[in-house]
């Protein structure tokens, strides 16, 4: 599939021909410099205002972060909505922008060790299938904790209990009573419905699983997705979770267990051989919900923890087996593919690099990337078996190897080469004139 056709659901939302033009060159620029630098994607002032009026909003047909992220889902249905069953991983993703100061809306997030810096949060969405294959990008919400619109759980509690901050309790009025607040368990449980009522429109009978790391360990969580959306899930649970007797899950006795054996893990750059994986499951009643725990142990093969605290696993699929078991993990094990395309995007396609300063410009340039990034997950099926495909890659300098990094290289090159030939059409640059323009190059490399 080519880059036009991919983009084809986007540019349905606009019908200017200078629109569609100036979107169809944004995005071979972020692909052919491989940021999201507006200054650096334009060749020129005008250029690069016209790449700035196109995500501010302060055009009738803006390119923003609500037709983008539909776009997307467009796509992934298109694309995985013949499957019986899918697994859909959400996970947040801190935006740092460490050293920035003046940036509208700027928020607080956490760096790589733990600190709080400045930057923006989205909360994203990858489909892939039951085997693990098929990545594919599917839906993100941009946001920043420091909107006006933002209202922490805190920030809740206070209000209702009537001790907030008078001013601030205003403006939290208004937004309740206009229904327009912003929290992190809202935007999570609005892109959890999207997601899941996207996929049943074209497949209503598909089995929909939602994994979900252990910040969203709450009965809330599970209720929503259990009884509100009639889907499945596989949640990591807090080490601190409480059996109903008020023990420990991660101390007590569970009446089924058992050990087998995996010959090597790659943790944090150490490898593991002969490990010993422990499976341990039982129910536990939530809220009138039955659901299962299920408790991993991994030991090495002196038979000390790798973990300090074995991990817990809380799903409504029925765990009655052990092998059901095992699956619930390898279930949840997928969650390294959606920390995957974050990786992807960040030191590939510079998901963290913009320079604009207003939010509107900001949400949207962060979902253009994360789009964009959904190309090259759609088509890396095709990557082995298109002839031209490994061509671009070879291109790219992959050197025989093809893999999205590969392809994405020699594209880049591609989009160079074509926008050399425009400029020689242009400006109608003569042979002699081309030749002593090369000469130049030869000149540096000699």
């Amino acid at each position: 599939m080519d880059l036009c056709s991919y983009l084809q659901g986007l540019l349905v939302s606009f019908n200017d021909k200078r629109t569609l033009r100036n979107i169809k060159n944004l995005v071979g620029s972020i692909i052919e410099f491989k940021t999201i630098r507006l200054w650096t994607l334009s060749k020129d002032v005008a250029a690069y205002e016209r790449n700035k009026r196109l995500i501010n909003g302060k055009l009738k047909s803006v390119l923003d972060d609500k037709k983008i992220s539909s776009s997307l889902r467009e796509r992934g249905v298109s694309s995985m909505g013949g499957k019986d069953c899918l697994v859909l991983l959400h996970d947040p993703c801190d935006i740092r922008k460490q050293y920035s100061k003046e940036l509208e809306c700027l928020g607080k997030v956490r760096s790589l060790d733990g600190k709080i810096i400045n930057g923006y949060s989205t909360f994203n969405t990858v489909m892939v299938d039951e085997r693990g294959k098929n990545i594919q990008p599917f839906d993100i919400t941009v946001y920043s904790n420091r909107d006006e619109k933002y209202v922490t759980e805190k920030e809740l509690r206070a209000f209702n209990q009537g001790k907030g901050d008078g001013f601030r309790d205003e403006k939290i009025r208004e937004l309740l009573e206009e229904d327009d607040d912003v929290n992190l368990f809202r935007i999570t449980i609005e892109q959890l419905e999207r997601t899941s009522f996207k996929l049943k429109e074209k497949n209503p009978e598909i089995a929909l699983i939602h994994v979900l790391d252990r910040y969203f360990d709450g009965n809330r969580y599970f209720h929503y997705i259990n009884d509100h959306l009639e889907d499945q899930f596989v949640i990591r649970m807090k080490k601190s979770r409480n059996s109903p007797k008020g023990d420990k899950l991660k101390d007590v006795d569970f009446p089924h267990k058992q050990t087998f054996q995996i010959d090597k893990v790659k943790l944090k750059k150490k490898v593991y051989q002969q490990v010993k994986c422990v499976v341990e499951y039982d129910t536990l009643p939530l809220d009138d919900n039955d659901y299962w725990v299920v408790r991993i142990t991994l030991l090495d093969r002196t038979g000390k923890m790798i973990f300090k605290h074995p991990m817990l696993l809380i799903t409504n699929i029925p765990v009655e087996t052990a092998e059901q078991a095992r699956k619930i993990y390898h279930t949840y094990l997928m969650r390294s593919k959606i920390e995957g395309v974050f990786k992807f995007l960040k030191n590939v396609l510079g998901w963290e690099e913009f320079q604009v300063q207003d939010y509107e410009s900001i949400k949207n340039i962060i979902a253009l990337c994360y789009f964009i990034g959904g190309y090259f997950y759609e088509i890396e099926s095709e990557l082995v078996k298109n002839e031209t495909v490994i061509f671009i890659c070879q291109l790219g300098g992959g050197k025989g190897k093809v893999t999205r990094h590969f392809f994405l290289q020699g594209l880049a090159k591609l989009l160079v080469h074509h926008s050399v030939n425009t400029f020689v059409k242009e400006h109608n640059i003569s042979q002699k004139t081309w030749e002593d323009m090369c000469s130049i190059v030869n000149l540096k490399l000699n």
